[in-house]
């Protein structure tokens, strides 16, 4: 779990085994009242308060997007989808799973941040240093705003919506 660790697996799929895509599929937080609990959002793009990308690019921003081709696979497998509300936009890789300063999302939520997670942003960055691809595909477990959220057993058995978005999108 969060960038660092998935640093490691992601270099190592590209390097060793010449992995030409990574789906990252998983669940995130909605920051926005725009989202809902079970919602599916597709990561145009990863935001983020780690310092990988800041030491990597030597205090320049970086601006990690997901590849497109995948993305808009993603797009038109989620609108076949029935019942599943689906998001595009941007998202926050943090490095803190419980921020101890949640008011600095503010500032994110007003430039169009629909949820927070901890991976994408290392993911869409080592993807495109690897000249790579990478879309991530999350669903909305928890909502900062509103306090909902699913349970563990609701976790397993209502996420499969992003599965076979991220499925179609591979496999297309």
């Amino acid at each position: 779990m969060g960038q660092p660790s998935l640093a490691i697996y992601v270099n190592e799929l590209f390097r060793d085994y010449d992995v030409e895509s990574i789906i990252r599929v998983g669940s995130c937080g909605a920051v926005t009242e725009k989202v809902a609990v079970r919602d599916v959002i597709l990561a145009s793009g990863a935001c983020t308060d780690s310092s990988m990308n800041t030491h990597r690019f030597g205090g320049y921003d970086y601006a990690p997007v997901a590849d497109f081709g995948l993305l808009s696979r993603a797009y038109a497998a989620a609108l076949a989808l029935p019942d599943t509300t689906t998001h595009v936009g941007l998202i926050m890789s943090s490095d803190s799973f419980y921020s101890p300063r949640p008011e600095l999302m503010k500032p994110m939520v007003e430039h169009g941040v629909l949820a927070i997670e901890m991976e994408a942003s290392a993911l869409y960055t080592l993807a495109a240093a690897n000249g790579r691809k990478a879309p991530a595909v999350c669903t909305v477990s928890d909502h900062i705003v509103t306090g909902e959220e699913t349970t563990s057993a609701e976790r397993e058995q209502t996420f499969g919506a992003m599965i076979d978005i991220a499925l179609t999108a591979a496999l297309a």
